[in-house]
């Protein structure tokens, strides 16, 4: 319970004062002028009644007695005290462990943005539109599910974060959308307050969705509709606390959330306990031990969906040791490029991303008699070529994402359940003493293999801005980057090693251009622990820089990288291979448009600074080292910063980044 948490509670009926007894403790819920509030006492109850009567004892008054803690909270419990349903949102969030909930507020859900604002622990914070606090709620819940939480308009605004949303949900980002929806009077006139069926048209973005029904007028039934709606908001709290991480909706019409209906004691009922993890079934177990005893040149293909969860590490290292086993961990060639890697300081026999370009990394599959996989969720024959025609372990947190990708057949087994424990498992059940590995130690140089290699000069400048990106990136203590590029990515992942070991990358797998900047921002306000840099596209910077408006306002630490390189470089690419050698001008930028000047308008420090990578080698080191200047000047701003790189869109400065081709569409290369 909050230090300063003095409260009066509404009456409802009959209600009784505090015993004599308990009025001494009792009168902390009291507000000194008595003016009415019910939300606090909400708060105190929120976990039921063992979880509240801990709360007082380590309070203020933390020498209370047990015995009397107990009668206070049940004698608070019987006074009838009446909470709105936003109030019973509001405390709902915060005990659930919400920290900050981005709104962009509309009538419908003013009565819950204002319950949620007066709730103790809780922020909070305008992020100026609904789409942007969809992704900027996302990338709260990035690093710790559950932290972040948003509050959109019913209509025109959920629609709008659709994007947002459908996001979150493929990068996996565990948060609650809390929508505030028409009176369920108007309904049958919608439009124009709402959508008929928004909700349900929403569903596919997201695994848990509700919407609340209107208030029962007869006595009995609206009891039991408060204890549903308790329970349906705390489970779609534990939902997106569980992996595979998902989005949750709720959706809570205006006279849901403004009327007084639900009595406190629906708060007193202790929650349902968390369900724990799902692990592999024995059988299952026993196969995959079997397979991995049997077998003499197994390989592990990690997708990087996998180092988001605890352990996953060392329990990757463990198993791969004890088995002898090469590592590979899938490399995406086109679209979003940047995401999270495995090191072999953290996994020994860590052999790099998978290349099919490379022979030996070809050869390594073909000769291998085990794949193992790990959190796969894209390894299908586009992404990763064609996998090896022996048996196989898929372990997973999300079964129908292996299943999708056509690769088990059978006899082969499915592992369902948390990575790092079901590796640990097997490890557990293997000899201690290890196998040496099986492959050749040149398997890790074939990683960089690639068809189309970059000129010396252009691969030492690409180097070097990736090199002043790590400068800065291991300046910071607990850095993050959140990337929303292509091109720029593709060109960072060339140069994995050189970033700092510890960093945490969280790329955009739901490939939606333009939101990194919301996600990196909200992020960096829930998470103030961590300093965050944004790598930007420009297309991505000219769809999301309404953003920067929360950032500016939260004090957001991000430090944002916009690579302006002219136009969509990539699609140029991917037209010409397809298509025809002609120009495209629906693919340039705005001409005359600086991103840089975009930000310092919005009050954001700024800089802008050309490196003509591929031209003269003085103007490329001069280039370089502005660069460098830039960025060490940004990296100490408390608040947001942005630095605008200009890179030529010469194709041979981005050569060898971005496939035009999937690998189902090239068999000789994989084959």
């Amino acid at each position: 319970m909050p230090q300063d948490s003095s409260i009066d509670v509404p009456i409802a009926g009959n209600g009784g004062a505090p015993s004599d007894a308990v009025a001494r403790i009792a009168g902390r819920f009291r507000r000194p002028g008595g003016e009415p509030d019910a939300l606090r006492c909400g708060q105190l109850l929120a976990g039921g009644l063992e979880a509240a009567e801990r709360r007082l004892r380590t309070g203020p008054d933390g020498d209370v007695p047990a015995a009397t803690a107990r009668a206070v909270i049940r004698e608070i419990a019987g006074w009838n005290a009446v909470l709105t349903g936003a109030e019973a949102v509001a405390v709902l969030l915060a005990d659930a462990g919400v920290s900050d909930v981005f709104v962009y507020a509309g009538t419908s859900e003013l009565a819950l943005c204002d319950a949620v604002d007066r709730a103790a622990g809780i922020r909070v914070i305008n992020g100026r539109g609904d789409k942007e606090s969809a992704f900027m709620a996302a990338g709260a819940s990035l690093l710790e599910p559950g932290v972040g939480a948003a509050i959109l308009h019913g209509a025109r605004g959920f629609t709008n974060a659709a994007g947002g949303v459908a996001d979150a949900r493929r990068n996996e980002a565990g948060t609650v959308y809390v929508v505030g929806l028409p009176t369920t009077g108007s309904t049958r006139f919608l439009p124009p307050h709402g959508e008929a069926h928004l909700s349900e048209g929403m569903s596919a973005f997201a695994d848990w969705l509700w919407e609340a029904p209107k208030v029962p007028a007869d006595a009995p039934d609206r009891w039991r509709a408060a204890h549903r709606f308790v329970a349906q908001i705390r489970h779609a709290l534990a939902s997106v606390a569980q992996a595979p991480h998902r989005p949750a909706v709720v959706g809570v019409p205006q006279d849901v959330a403004e009327e007084r209906w639900i009595d406190v004691a629906a708060l007193a009922v202790a929650p349902p306990p968390a369900r724990a993890a799902a692990a592999a079934d024995d059988a299952a177990a026993e196969a995959a031990l079997r397979a991995l005893r049997e077998a003499e040149r197994p390989v592990f293909l990690v997708d990087d969906y996998a180092l988001r969860h605890d352990g996953v590490r060392p329990a990757l290292d463990r198993l791969s040791q004890a088995v002898g086993a090469a590592v590979l961990q899938v490399r995406y060639r086109r679209g979003p490029m940047l995401f999270e890697r495995l090191r072999a300081d953290e996994v020994r026999n860590f052999a790099g991303w998978l290349n099919q370009f490379s022979a030996e990394h070809r050869d390594l599959l073909n000769g291998c008699d085990l794949l193992v996989t790990v959190e796969d969720r894209n390894m299908y024959e586009r992404v990763v070529g064609r996998l090896p025609h022996c048996p196989k372990i898929a372990v997973n947190t999300d079964p129908e994402k292996v299943l999708k990708n056509e690769y088990l057949g059978d006899g082969d087994t499915l592992l369902v359940g948390d990575p790092a424990t079901t590796l640990n498992r097997l490890a557990g059940r293997l000899a201690a003493s290890g196998r040496p590995p099986w492959f050749d130690a040149r398997v890790r140089d074939a990683a960089r293999v690639t068809p189309e290699p970059a000129g010396a000069e252009v691969e030492s400048a690409r180097g070097s801005v990736v090199g002043a990106l790590a400068a800065v990136l291991r300046s910071w203590r607990n850095p993050v980057l959140v990337d929303d590029s292509q091109m720029f990515g593709g060109l960072i992942s060339e140069h994995y090693d050189d970033l700092p070991a510890g960093l945490r990358v969280f790329g955009g797998h739901g490939g939606f251009v333009g939101g990194g900047l919301s996600i990196a921002t909200g992020m960096a306000i829930a998470r103030p622990d961590v300093r965050v840099m944004c790598t930007l596209g420009d297309q991505a910077f000219t769809n999301s820089f309404q953003g920067l408006v929360a950032a500016l306002q939260e004090r957001a630490r991000v430090l944002f990288v916009v690579c302006n390189n002219g136009r969509s470089v990539s699609l140029t690419k991917q037209a010409t291979a397809s298509y025809e050698q002609r120009p495209r001008t629906y693919l340039d930028n705005v001409n005359g448009l600086r991103y840089h000047a975009v930000a310092q308008v919005l009050g954001v420090p700024a800089a802008r600074v050309e490196v003509p990578i591929g031209g003269d080698p003085a103007e490329v080191r001069n280039g370089l080292a502005r660069f460098e200047a830039a960025l060490r000047q940004a990296a100490v701003v408390d608040g947001p910063s942005l630095v605008e790189l200009v890179l030529p869109a010469d194709p041979e400065v981005w050569r060898g980044i971005w496939l035009t081709q999937g690998f189902e569409q090239a068999p000789a290369v994989a084959a």
